[in-house]
């Protein structure tokens, strides 16, 4: 009997310095009854800096930002990498969000062949469009939490 999938997601693990995050995630797939099956540790992964207006991967979540451009340059100096930086660093990775540069190659092959191994076939394009579900380590989160 194929593994019928309910939902995907990713278990991630964060480092940071006071230079740089980095990210590794591990893909799994759940089905109906609760089953779960995931690829290696650290199937894939992200980085990028973890200070300033580089860490935004995607989108400013901070306070709202002062008029003043000196006062603006100052806040966004001051921004530290948060937990959406890093989801949306994924879904980048895979493909999730049509508003972000789509890789080349996407990140799903792991899970794939996963999946074919407990019969079932699935293409990027399902995997994308299933509920996704982001997992991080507590230590992860302290990580993300720390100022």
């Amino acid at each position: 009997m194929a593994f019928e999938i309910d939902h995907v997601g990713a278990v991630v693990h964060v480092a940071i310095t006071s230079r740089k995050w980095s990210a590794e995630a591990t893909l799994f797939a759940v089905s109906a009854d609760g089953s779960r099956i995931t690829t290696p540790h650290g199937s894939m992964g992200s980085a990028g800096p973890s200070r300033g207006i580089a860490a935004i991967t995607k989108r400013y979540a901070g306070p709202p930002l002062p008029e003043d451009p000196d006062a603006r340059r100052r806040v966004l100096d001051g921004y530290r990498v948060q937990r959406h930086d890093v989801e949306d660093a994924i879904n980048q990775l895979l493909g999730r969000d049509p508003e972000m540069h789509r890789p080349p190659r996407l990140s799903w092959g792991p899970l794939i062949e996963l999946l074919a191994e407990h019969g079932k076939v699935v293409s990027e394009e399902e995997l994308i469009a299933m509920p996704f579900l982001f997992e991080f380590s507590a230590e992860a989160l302290a990580a993300l939490e720390e100022g």
